[in-house]
């Protein structure tokens, strides 16, 4: 109810061409929005490719699986290399990959 109030009171801009900073901030600032859901609303209604949603648990969940770290904190350490692009490996993940890679079979003579 907090954020629909904050939208609809202007004190949350999420229209084409706000600045993904501002916006950020002000979702923050409202009572019962996380970072989680700010770096969601980032990623999907902002379109910030760098959004990194690190303390969604279905997203560390699928880290964990995929081997890119088990908590918030690796997972984002392990995603400053990822960056400005970290939003999309987000995606990667919440579709199923990657996971760890197969050893490779040992070819026949």
């Amino acid at each position: 109810m907090a954020l629909t109030s904050a939208l609809a009171e202007g004190r949350v801009d999420l229209g084409p061409g706000s600045s993904w900073e501002e916006a950020r901030a002000a979702l923050a600032a409202v009572p019962g929005v996380g970072p989680w859901t700010v770096e969601t609303i980032a990623l999907r209604a902002l379109g910030d490719p760098d959004a990194l949603p690190a303390s969604d648990l279905d997203v560390l969940r699928r880290a964990a699986r995929a081997g890119l770290g088990a908590t918030a904190s690796e997972l984002t350490a392990r995603a400053g290399r990822w960056s400005p692009w970290r939003g999309y490996a987000v995606q990667l993940l919440r579709a199923g990959g990657p996971t760890r890679p197969a050893p490779h079979p040992t070819e026949d003579a």
